[in-house]
């Protein structure tokens, strides 16, 4: 068994200008993403590492801008 590339690992290559834009959008919007698990009693995040709330999170943290988390939304959602 493969195991599965690591978002936040790409996220972080990405941030350190090891892969450009349109390679970057094109790639998180055709990612594998994992269902994530919800806890009521864990306000933290649970560390899954391949779930859409990590492109958020670089959204709000700056690493990605507004305009890469929307269109790689929209490329997310035209996948289907």
């Amino acid at each position: 068994m493969t195991e599965k590339p690591s978002l936040r690992a790409y996220l972080s290559h990405y941030a350190q200008g090891g892969i450009p834009r349109e390679e970057m959008i094109a790639t998180i919007a055709a990612w594998d993403f994992e269902e994530e698990v919800h806890d009521e009693l864990v306000v933290e995040p649970t560390g899954q590492d391949n779930v859409f709330a990590l492109v958020n999170g670089a959204a709000l943290l700056g690493t990605i801008t507004d305009d890469d988390l929307d269109e790689i939304v929209r490329r997310k959602q035209a996948r289907g």
